[in-house]
């Protein structure tokens, strides 16, 4: 009978162990979920604040027009399901943005000349994101997060990722109104913190009349990253006083890049807000 080398019993002692303990660290969606909720705040503290109203600066940078910039001020607002994002600009072609769920229906406000911004058009056609409160993230009392069973979302464990050499829990966010629109949230591995969330897609080259026309069209690959940082402590939650949104998009017609950047000031808890407070069309 031939024996089994002591060492190589060793070693695969060592490899299993090992395997045991990632195995032991590997958390679950909802428990990164449950550490998330609490790296806000207390159940009691999060109860209280039944609605939020955040205002702050926020500066617009077209990146593939020269780095062209506007500024001004943006205003969130939420209450229960419902929420509204308002962004005022000092700019002529864009003056800004309205957003808004009322607990029924999503709107996007047209910008300019009865035209919807390029990523208003992305937003209202993937009204996922205000529907199910996604687009501002924690800052947002009705964060999807807050009642998945209420979005009827999925969630997946898709592993770590390092963002500036941090290590973070990447959960998949999935939902029958997603479409073909990938969902990734990013958290601390140590505060469990909401730092990131991801959106792409990639859209297959058309197709021409003929095969050289074919081979001129090229795929859209588009890629939305929402990033929170600066945390601080208001009224027993913690919330994020950084966010910023980066758009790119890449297909047969160039390149599109635009980045907004909010610094937020002021927040407000349980304010009482008009019927129209969370209609994007209001006047």
């Amino acid at each position: 009978m031939k024996k089994f080398p002591f060492a190589q019993l060793g070693w695969l002692c060592v490899v299993l162990c090992l395997s045991m303990i990632a195995s032991a660290q590997k958390l679950k969606p909802e428990e990164i979920v449950a550490k998330h909720l609490e790296s806000i705040g207390t159940g009691e503290a999060r109860s209280a604040a039944k609605s939020r109203l955040v205002v702050g600066s926020a500066v617009v940078t077209f990146v593939t027009q020269k780095n062209q910039k506007a500024a001004g001020r943006i205003v969130l607002a939420s209450s229960g399901e419902k929420n509204f994002l308002g962004l005022n600009l000092n700019a002529m072609d864009y003056p800004g943005e309205k957003f808004s769920f009322d607990g029924a229906k999503a709107k996007v406000a047209t910008v300019i000349s009865g035209q919807r911004s390029l990523f208003g058009n992305f937003v209202g056609s993937n009204d996922i994101l205000l529907k199910d409160s996604l687009i501002g993230g924690a800052l947002f009392s009705s964060w999807a997060l807050n009642d998945l069973q209420r979005n009827k979302a999925k969630l997946s464990y898709d592993g770590t990722k390092k963002i500036d050499g941090r290590e973070h829990y990447v959960l998949g966010y999935s939902s029958k109104n997603a479409g073909d629109l990938d969902i990734s949230l990013y958290f601390d591995k140590e505060s469990f913190r909401h730092v990131r969330t991801e959106y792409r897609r990639t859209s297959s080259a058309g197709i021409g009349v003929s095969p050289d026309q074919s081979s001129g069209f090229s795929e859209t690959r588009l890629k939305i990253v929402e990033d929170y940082s600066q945390f601080n402590t208001v009224k027993g939650v913690t919330l994020p006083f950084s966010y910023k949104l980066n758009y790119w998009i890449a297909g047969q017609r160039g390149t599109t890049e635009v980045e907004w950047a909010y610094f937020l000031e002021d927040f407000s808890f349980n304010q009482n807000f008009d019927t129209n407070a969370f209609d994007a069309d209001a006047k």
